[in-house]
């Protein structure tokens, strides 16, 4: 089967039902006109992210981290050559640090933010498989999330012995 050459290197960000919402599975779609990735995070493997982050005394950071680490996951897993990678403003004040924990995994993609609408082709991938008329691409893993979260120099280190936290 003959591949299609990709023309476009410039894809959008969104995700259906925020990060901090236990209960749901989140998706982030990945996508321009041409091709589309989904990612689907269970609930069960959020709350255990976020009960890492509520253990360390971080947990606003737990939407933004994981987020993050839900898009390198997605780039990452996708057969798409990704040149630039516009996010939709889901945490004010956070697109530094989202930025930043992207750029480890992947330096060389530019990244912006913006506002991602209804029409965007991110949107419709992810409200796609959330409506459950679309399947996801892929489903992330507890271990690969954790293990990009835990690589992060901004986040907090386990306590030590005397339960003193020290931060990297």
């Amino acid at each position: 089967m003959e591949r299609k050459i990709q023309k476009l290197f410039r894809f959008e960000v969104d995700q259906s039902i925020r990060v901090e919402e236990l209960t749901k599975d989140t998706i982030i779609g990945i996508a321009n006109n041409e091709e589309a990735f989904t990612l689907r995070i269970k609930s069960k493997t959020k709350r255990h992210v976020y009960e890492y982050f509520r253990r360390w005394g971080k947990p606003k950071k737990f939407g933004p981290a994981t987020l993050a680490a839900g898009i390198i996951v997605a780039v990452g897993k996708s057969t798409s050559r990704v040149s630039e990678l516009i996010i939709d403003i889901e945490y004010p004040g956070y697109e530094i640090t989202i930025q930043k924990i992207i750029q480890q995994a992947f330096p060389n993609i530019m990244i912006y933010f913006g506002l991602i609408g209804k029409k965007s082709p991110a949107h419709h991938a992810a409200y796609g498989v959330h409506v459950e008329k679309k399947i996801s691409t892929w489903v992330a893993e507890r271990q690969e999330l954790m293990r990009l979260i835990k690589n992060d120099p901004r986040t907090v280190t386990p306590p030590d012995q005397a339960g003193r936290f020290a931060v990297q």
